[in-house]
């Protein structure tokens, strides 16, 4: 159940010999739907799940669905988009995150300062606290782990639903080269 396999085939010259065409088919990546979101709102298709350093989209798909080729679900519940910014990193990738966006030395140098409810404050007096970089990353990475995996019983109406909704955006494609 592969998330692609139900996407379209395009003709497309892969080759680029201008003198002559030769067309393979070719999944049209860029075809796209939106699954209803609206799901999410109910909480009873769902479980929770706390992602734990090293857990792969594919891995929680094998846990719960007994198939890695079900990630995407895994990834439409997170509704991740971007599998690498919208997935927790783990703690060695973090640290390697951090020191490339704000540069080597810098990890541990403030971010912001917070008061004692967690809001983003002035450093003005004594009533604050100090951010570093790593703390602020962490705290934002952490968020994600937080994960609403669809129920088992539900994973058929899903692919059903992108089945129709890819039957239903088709439209005849030209040839590109």
């Amino acid at each position: 159940m592969a998330y692609f396999k139900y996407f379209d085939k395009i003709g497309y010259d892969v080759r680029g010999d201008e003198k002559r065409y030769q067309f393979d088919d070719i999944t049209n990546i860029l075809q796209r739907v939106r699954l209803k979101l609206d799901n999410v709102k109910y909480h009873a298709l769902f479980a929770k799940h706390i992602i734990i350093d090293g857990q792969t989209p594919e891995f929680l798909a094998h846990e719960f669905y007994g198939d890695t080729e079900l990630h995407w679900i895994i990834l439409y519940a997170h509704q991740a988009t971007n599998p690498y910014y919208d997935w927790p990193l783990s703690y060695h990738d973090l640290k390697k995150f951090v020191v490339k966006k704000y540069g080597v030395g810098n990890e541990y140098e403030p971010n912001h300062y917070e008061d004692s409810d967690g809001h983003w404050v002035d450093p003005i007096g004594d009533q604050y606290s100090t951010v570093s970089h790593f703390a602020h990353e962490e705290k934002e990475n952490d968020a994600k782990r937080q994960l609403m995996v669809i129920r088992p019983e539900h994973v058929g109406d899903i692919v059903a639903e992108l089945k129709n909704l890819l039957k239903y955006n088709s439209v005849n494609l030209v040839r590109v080269s």
